[in-house]
């Protein structure tokens, strides 16, 4: 996992409100839900988002960025709480941050560094390791002299990410983003996963089918869409190419592409959203088999 910095997203508001709640917000999806949600934090005066919380946008580690599915998010929830709480971390976790940071900067021999952190913690690293433990581990992967600045680089990274992600259960708030997408997530799975939320205080909010409905509820043509169509979700057409219904509804009344959100066509329709979406289905155990979202409630969450 990894903290999205590109935006005001896992900033304190300031020192004095440290001890502020954060809401970490963890996605399904990768690319559309943080772009909307940068949106909500950068104009969070304008939206009336409570001015003393933190909200952090947290993405899938580039190595697992193709894993889209509900299961994924609550393995970074949980990932979150056994860093902060229980101070450990996995190896596997250990190492895709490595990559992360590797990736991310303009640095040489990119694939050497993989390589060598790759060898060392598959050989040498526990499976759980301690927080503690980091820093001497990081030293030891890369011992070489000529590797000492990027060691000393990476255990920066490594501290702030963990700084950011450290999470306090008396104030903080983890939510989940998810959608309802029969196709890969299966009825036992819906339900496992809103036990398992409830069972540790995770908020979940979920789309059915998908995130573009809530997107969708923005706009007055919501309520005269085809709801069999849309629960179905199927594309348009034959074409592997083809959008989906929902995806094509969105695009036909605004030109939607959702690799590139154009924020400012929603910013000003949200409330209209929020209030569409209590005519539709809202709680999230008949989201199992409705049409709706309840994303909407999030957004009010944050305004209180």
């Amino acid at each position: 996992m990894r903290v999205q910095t590109n935006s005001k997203f896992a900033e304190r508001p300031n020192e004095a409100m440290k001890e502020m709640p954060k809401y970490f917000l963890i996605y399904e999806g990768e690319i559309t839900e943080p772009m909307y949600f940068n949106g909500i934090m950068v104009n969070r005066e304008k939206l009336a988002i409570n001015q003393s919380l933190s909200l952090i946008s947290v993405l899938r580690s580039l190595e697992e960025a193709s894993k889209s599915h509900p299961k994924y998010a609550l393995k970074i929830a949980n990932d979150i709480k056994s860093q902060s709480i229980e101070k450990i971390i996995s190896k596997e976790n250990l190492y895709n941050s490595i990559v992360d940071f590797i990736k991310k900067e303009n640095i040489p021999n990119k694939e050497e560094l993989i390589n060598i952190a790759n060898s060392y913690i598959n050989n040498y690293a526990n499976d759980l390791i301690n927080i503690s433990e980091i820093d001497n581990i990081i030293l030891d992967i890369y011992k070489d002299d000529v590797f000492i600045n990027i060691a000393s680089e990476i255990i920066s990274y490594l501290e702030y990410q963990r700084d950011i992600l450290d999470y306090n259960s008396e104030i903080d708030v983890i939510n989940l983003i998810v959608d309802r997408d029969k196709g890969s997530f299966k009825s036992e799975q819906y339900d496992s996963l809103l036990k398992e939320c409830k069972k540790n205080n995770i908020k979940i909010y979920v789309s059915n089918p998908c995130f573009e409905v809530w997107l969708l509820m923005h706009f007055e043509e919501f309520d005269k869409l085809d709801f069999d169509k849309l629960l179905e979700n199927k594309r348009v057409n034959s074409s592997k190419k083809a959008r989906k219904y929902s995806d094509k509804m969105l695009s036909d009344i605004i030109g939607y592409d959702k690799t590139n959100l154009n924020f400012s066509i929603f910013v000003d329709k949200i409330d209209k959203a929020i209030i569409r979406e209590k005519n539709y289905c809202e709680d999230v155990k008949e989201l199992k088999n409705k049409v709706g979202s309840n994303v909407g409630l999030l957004i009010e969450s944050m305004r209180k």
